[in-house]
């Protein structure tokens, strides 16, 4: 009796659905609403933003109150209302929001490498470019929107309260979501990369954290024994802060425009090409 092969099944339609890049992000994001890792850092987050936003308002009454002018003399000493302020209004979330990358993205890959998922994903349509961009993306996207309410809302805060003389500018949007933006797809691809790297999830946070610290010591380091502020690029911490300030126009940024520049791609390109070595369909079986 003749064996016959078993029938396969149709092919898919790939024109119908979402786009594999979507679902894996939006996965990704269910699965963090899931583990409800953000009430810590949301509390911390909104405390930090009301904490800003009371301060516009307080500059606001300094500014209107006649018996409160001693008191705004004395606070423009303190507190700049120049290109300083305006990068200030980012720059007290940035360690926390490293910390917080570190948790979330460390395990973004590591946890696909851990559970072989990554065969399963790629058995179907989806592409290794659609789940880098699906896992950049998500990394990206996650500081972004937690910088976004600290730019947005003292700005709407001081454009209602005082108009064009509030204490933040009214062009510090453009200035500082092109910075954000920087900053985010900066620490998502060195999440990425560095959760390619592990076998964990716990293990990728650790080469987050690893990768962030060894990157600042060897700053140091090298600024120590050259007097050159041309490796203060390679700090992935001082390069996220520094570009709020060079958009902004500070005088004395952390890291100047030269070495800011050389360092982000060096950074976004390394890491990005680390991510996409460590995920291709060859390494998806190791």
């Amino acid at each position: 009796m003749p064996i016959y092969a078993p029938t396969l099944p149709p092919a898919p339609d790939l024109s119908q659905g979402h786009p594999p890049a979507l679902v894996l992000l939006r996965f990704d994001l269910a699965r963090l609403w899931r583990q409800k890792i953000g009430r810590f850092f949301g509390f911390v987050f909104t405390a930090i933003l009301l904490i800003q936003t009371a301060w516009i308002y307080a500059k606001f009454l300094m500014q209107t109150n006649q018996t409160l002018r001693p008191l705004e003399e004395y606070s423009k000493g303190l507190f700049a209302q120049g290109a300083d302020f305006q990068a200030s209004l980012l720059n007290p979330t940035m360690y926390l929001l490293w910390f917080l990358v570190a948790l979330v993205g460390g395990g973004l890959v590591a946890r696909d490498s851990l559970y072989r998922v990554r065969p399963l994903m790629y058995a179907h349509p989806v592409a290794p470019q659609d789940y880098l961009l699906a896992k950049l993306g998500f990394a990206s996207a996650l500081p972004f929107a937690i910088l976004l309410p600290f730019a947005l809302l003292p700005w709407a805060l001081s454009l209602a309260l005082a108009g064009v003389h509030g204490p933040v500018w009214v062009t510090a949007p453009l200035r500082l979501l092109p910075a954000m933006a920087i900053s985010s797809i900066l620490m998502g691809s060195l999440a990425v990369g560095a959760s390619s790297l592990a076998s964990t999830p716990r293990a990728g946070i650790g080469w987050v954290l690893g990768l962030v610290l060894g990157a600042g010591t060897l700053t140091s380091m090298l600024h120590g024994l050259t007097g050159l502020r041309l490796f203060d690029g390679l700090n992935p911490v001082m390069l996220a802060e520094a570009w709020p300030q060079l958009l902004v126009g500070v005088q004395h940024p952390l890291v100047a425009w030269v070495p800011a520049l050389l360092g982000t791609v060096f950074h976004i390109g390394l890491w990005t090409f680390v991510a996409a070595s460590r995920t291709r369909p060859s390494e998806a079986v190791i």
